[in-house]
Parts: structure tokens; C-alpha cells; sequence
């Protein structure tokens, strides 16, 4: 269950699908049971970046409508929705990257 991409320990490491079916190759299980625990843990920390994507665009919202704080508040929005974007994107790297393992499993 310990597997992931190099520099797992980084939120920031991007996923892409072929990654991801290989993490689930790795595994070496075809029960569905132990693919859905791996494809959860998988997944925890990209949607960990998106709320924290959210708090941060929430928060430079706030520092912005309080106009003397806007030149820290419009950074802070931007880097939310950056990390916003990134966590996006993995979640659907992953679900993919499952969707495609799932596929191409034998019966």
C-alpha cells in the first residue's frame, strides 16, 4: 500500500495517468477491494491541495476587500488557484489512470 512516485512525500509531485496505471500495476492485486484502497490513498493528497486551494483563495479574497491588505490578498488568491488547479488536475490524472487499469484488466 506504501507505493508511490518518486517524491511522495511532495504534495507537489504531478501525477500523470501512465504513472498512475503503473503505481497500479505495482500493486500486484487485481481485487477490487485493495485497487479502491490504493486509488484512496492516491487521491488523498490532491484533494488535501484543492481545499487548501480553496482556504487560500478564500482567505486572499478577504485580505483583498480589506483594501490595505490587497497587496498581500491578490498574491495570495493567485497561488490558491494555482494549487487549486494542480490538486485538480491530479485527482483526474488518477481517476483516469484507474479507469484505464480497470479496463485493461483481464476477467
Amino acid at each position: 500500500m506504501g507505493l508511490m512516485p518518486a517524491g511522495a512525500g511532495n504534495p507537489f509531485t504531478k501525477l500523470d495517468r501512465q504513472s498512475v496505471v503503473g503505481l497500479f500495476k505495482s500493486v500486484g492485486s487485481r481485487d477490487q477491494d485493495v485497487l479502491y484502497s490504493h486509488k484512496q490513498h492516491l487521491l488523498a493528497q490532491p484533494k488535501q491541495l484543492k481545499l487548501l486551494g480553496i482556504i487560500l483563495m478564500v482567505g486572499g479574497g478577504f485580505f483583498t476587500v480589506t483594501v490595505m491588505l490587497a497587496f498581500i490578498g491578490i498574491p495570495l488568491g493567485l497561488f490558491g488557484w494555482w494549487v487549486w488547479r494542480f490538486g485538480s488536475r491530479n485527482v483526474v490524472a488518477v481517476e483516469e489512470g484507474f479507469a484505464d487499469f480497470v479496463a485493461a484488466a483481464p476477467n
